[in-house]
């Protein structure tokens, strides 16, 4: 580690939200390139005995978790190792002897002959996929990290140091998937022999000396790897390539005051050291919403559609959509934008909630004259998303195809920061 070193880029040149610094505290792991990969995924805690010998602790060792973390396994509780038995689940229903054939349920009373019987338990034991018995280590941390009702173990309310157990724990189970498509078998069933030969190397074009030698290769199968990322990215321009452009970009964005995320909360605990809890009310918000989108309909008829999930500096996750309309429910008409998508700020009379929401929520700024130091105002003569904006009594579509929302001048402000805004402060809304 002394030939790395962390810098934080603050030159106002670049673009600060990539640069700049997180705003809360959070735990993260550098994970550095090396060929001596047994030394690095091993050696992690070292014991040194009396009688001057050492035992290496590797990361799949049962005690490797209590000697990590004594203050959360104080009475040395061990952690995952290879071969924790799964538990079995007796089987539910009636217990009449089935055989099961496909999809199909073959009773045995139905049977005509024995040979049936035996012909049946053959096929299905031959389409049967052999099930692992063991718990993997990603299975047994989800369980560790599970959110019960009556729970004795403090391992979720332990504030930073559980970022930094489940940060470790992230790694542990990448090392042992990295380990995985390492082995030889892998590694040869992906034709790696291919690009070891230094004759092979000089006559693809290889140059670079360091680039040339024995590499490991991960198949797309390794979640986030470059051969995964590849085919996400050919998956998504496959979709606009047959259905078209997509029609609406939706952003979902995580809010650490939900009551879903405040009622699950020690008076003790901070929403940014309860990385579980957020990731599990944001998927379960994130799965309602698509049965808004997929199953209601809220925005018309969906062909197709894709989404990727981020994680912004302040420790919470969002989520951005690009949704591809049926023909017949395409927007060409300002009328269409408008069932979509609003640009003003909501009646109070008829809807105080949305107007607060709105009001707390999407309003810009301010910026300009009335805040110079606004973000948005950085490296910027005006604001660069040009606020605010000009009042229009309808939606049109400006020169670059993209549509200029209704933004209707009601004669009337809110305070908002100190300053009073119009609707030509307003965001979009849906």
């Amino acid at each position: 580690m002394d030939d790395y070193k962390i810098v934080l880029e603050t030159t106002p040149a670049v673009d600060q939200r990539v640069f700049n610094k997180p705003a809360v505290s959070q735990v993260g792991a550098v994970w550095s390139e090396s060929s001596d990969f047994e030394h690095l995924n091993s050696k992690h805690i070292q014991i040194y005995r009396k009688n001057g010998q050492t035992q290496i602790v590797k990361h799949y060792f049962a005690c490797h978790d209590s000697l990590q973390y004594p203050l959360i396994f104080a009475n040395g509780e061990l952690g995952w190792h290879p071969g924790i038995e799964r538990m079995r689940r007796p089987d539910r229903g009636n217990n009449r002897p089935v055989i099961c054939e496909g999809e199909t349920i073959i009773a045995t009373t139905t049977a005509t002959a024995p040979n049936d019987i035996i012909d049946a338990e053959n096929r299905a034991i031959n389409k049967k996929k052999r099930k692992r018995n063991t718990v993997s280590c990603r299975e047994y941390y989800c369980y560790k990290l599970q959110i019960r009702d009556i729970d004795q173990s403090m391992l979720l309310h332990i504030g930073r140091l559980l970022q930094q157990y489940v940060v470790d724990m992230y790694v542990k189970i990448e090392s042992i998937r990295l380990d995985f498509h390492r082995g030889r078998n892998k590694q040869a069933q992906l034709r790696t022999e291919i690009y070891q030969g230094i004759v092979d190397s000089i006559s693809s074009g290889e140059s670079s000396s360091s680039s040339i030698g024995k590499r490991i290769f991960l198949p797309t199968s390794f979640i986030s790897g470059p051969r995964d990322m590849w085919r996400r990215y050919m998956d998504a321009m496959s979709l606009v390539q047959r259905y078209g452009k997509p029609n609406i970009f939706l952003t979902v964005t995580c809010n650490k005051n939900w009551p879903e995320i405040q009622k699950l909360l020690l008076p003790t605990d901070k929403v940014e050291n309860r990385p579980d809890l957020i990731s599990r009310v944001f998927y379960a918000k994130l799965k309602q919403l698509k049965d808004e989108l997929l199953k209601k309909n809220i925005f018309g008829k969906i062909a197709t559609y894709t989404y990727v999930i981020e994680f912004q500096k302040r420790g919470l996750p969002h989520a951005h959509f690009l949704i591809i309309l049926k023909q017949g429910w395409k927007m060409y008409s300002p009328e269409s934008y408008d069932r979509i998508v609003c640009a003003e700020l909501p009646d109070a009379n008829q809807h105080p909630y949305l107007h607060e929401l709105v009001v707390k929520h999407m309003m810009h700024g301010p910026c300009g004259t009335m805040n110079p130091n606004c973000p948005c105002m950085k490296q910027h003569i005006g604001c660069k998303d040009n606020y605010p904006k000009e009042f229009t009594e309808v939606t049109r579509h400006s020169h670059n195809s993209y549509p200029l929302y209704r933004w209707r001048d009601f004669q009337q402000s809110i305070i908002v920061r100190g300053h009073p805004l119009d609707n030509r402060w307003m965001g979009f809304s849906s």
